[in-house]
């Protein structure tokens, strides 16, 4: 018997701002949900919401809103989309575009459901790493899809996470046996403790037979509002059906006694972090141990710090307390973005003394703290050295004074990847590039400098820790 709560999320995407039956599906769903006291959270897109304020949907709207809320971008595939407008972007430059594009859109949502979206949902493979960190400054705290995994993570300062379960909208009732089996999969999967599974849907396509914006946006193409093409609708017989295997599907879940069916509105909370995460001197020495040798996120008591996270407390406990013969009760854990702009690599293979790890430690934190990301290069005596030259530093200059109660005179590095671990573990540069897949980008599109920005963020990735 599992002792630990599975929560589960259905996540509808609500895009099709073109068909205006897609409207009533919202209305047979929520009627649904509502016969189970259930709440989803539909991820609606801006254009969507306007649609139907147009169309005097009021009911469908008044539906909506015993339900949660969440957004899933202004216009989704009208061009030039988020990963088109950002493709040649800086960091903060394209912070300021998303922030620009997207305010109207999080401005109608509030305005037309009475209330702040709890999400952001990534529009198909339209990705960028600025758009989680613009959420988070918009106060939208979490962003679902993308390059990320079923179990949350901290990406940017951003709760992320990815839905692994997809309900086939088509679906017939001869396929509710093979749709639960893929759920039990999922849920026995949690069997040594408490998880997350997100469920995601397309409401549009309960009732039509292709996507809104196949025949409208489809490789770069715009078609005019008045030109849009609808798609076919499937028979009232079929879409009866699926709903039925929908409804059957929810009342099976419902059946298992440790399932907790939440929103984005919640799950922020479940994964919450004290208001200050602060570590103890014994603390940072085990942190720094295991970073003189590896680049990655950490746990320690119920807390996970970020590479980058990590690096900002080295340099502050060495520069505020050890290279004045004080031990810290405690240093706070700040939030910290990895570097925005090209690090500095060593040669591969090639070991660096540092004369002067307190010098280093010094330019340091005087750029952390002047912009809140670690810097991509610091030079001392003419030699340039890059974010993790610095991580392995400070690390070893931390793990010597714990045992000599000194700090050291030089240390020598070359031992620590230039990348964080994730890089490897996620196989991230493949997952990045299967986003351009995505049939509404222009044929042939990639993003060199989305690509960069992705990795020099995996600085920022941390394991969200679930509290029951």
């Amino acid at each position: 018997m599992f002792l630990k709560t599975v929560y589960v999320i259905f996540q509808f995407d609500t895009e099709d701002f073109v068909t205006p039956e897609t409207d009533d599906v919202l209305l047979d769903l929520t009627q649904i949900l509502d016969k189970f006291g259930v709440r989803a959270s539909f991820c609606i897109v801006g254009e969507k919401a306007r649609e139907l304020e147009r169309r005097g949907r009021l009911d469908v709207i008044s539906a909506l809103r015993k339900h949660d809320i969440a957004y899933q971008s202004d216009l989704h595939s009208v061009h030039p989309i988020i990963s088109e407008y950002l493709a040649d972007e800086d960091w903060d430059e394209g912070v300021k575009k998303v922030i620009k594009h997207e305010s109207s859109g999080l401005e109608d949502i509030t305005r037309i459901f009475s209330v702040k979206p709890s999400a952001f949902i990534q529009p198909g493979g339209s990705w960028a790493p600025q758009v989680s960190y613009a959420m988070m400054t918009l106060d939208v705290p979490v962003y679902a899809d993308g390059i990320f995994e079923g179990e949350p993570v901290w990406f940017c300062n951003n709760l992320c996470l990815r839905a692994p379960f997809s309900f086939p909208e088509h679906s017939k009732i001869d396929d509710l046996a093979s749709i639960k089996e893929r759920f039990d999969k999922l849920y026995n999967s949690k069997r040594e403790g408490a998880g997350l599974i997100v469920i995601f849907s397309h409401p549009c396509m309960f009732i039509t037979e292709t996507f809104w914006d196949t025949a409208n946006f489809t490789g770069g193409m715009n078609t005019p509002k008045e030109r849009y093409v609808t798609p076919v609708l499937r028979t009232g017989e079929a879409y009866t059906e699926s709903l039925r295997v929908f409804e059957e599907f929810l009342r099976y879940i419902l059946g298992y006694q440790n399932v907790s069916v939440v929103t984005f509105r919640e799950v922020r909370s479940l994964y919450r972090e004290p208001k200050e995460r602060m570590l103890s001197l014994d603390q940072v020495l085990s942190l720094a141990r295991d970073a003189a040798s590896v680049n990655d996120w950490q746990i320690v008591d119920g807390k996970s710090i970020s590479p980058a996270e990590l690096l900002r407390v080295l340099v502050e406990c060495i520069v505020n307390y050890l290279c004045k013969g004080v031990e810290p009760g405690f240093i706070y854990v700040r939030p910290t973005l990895g570097p925005t702009s090209k690090p500095c690599i060593l040669p591969t293979g090639k070991r660096v003394k540092i004369a002067d790890p307190l010098k280093l430690s010094r330019q340091a934190i005087e750029f952390v703290e002047e912009y809140g990301r670690i810097p991509p290069a610091i030079t001392i005596e003419d030699v340039t050295f890059g974010p993790s030259d610095l991580l392995e530093a400070t690390a070893k200059a931390v793990v010597y004074y714990s045992g000599f109660r000194q700090l050291p005179s030089r240390v020598e590095i070359g031992d620590v990847s230039d990348l964080p671990v994730v890089v490897q573990r996620w196989n991230l540069s493949e997952r990045i590039k299967s986003q351009w897949g995505w049939a509404i980008l222009p044929q042939g599109f990639t993003s060199s400098k989305i690509e960069e920005l992705t990795m020099w963020q995996a600085w920022t990735v941390r394991p969200a820790i679930l509290h029951t």
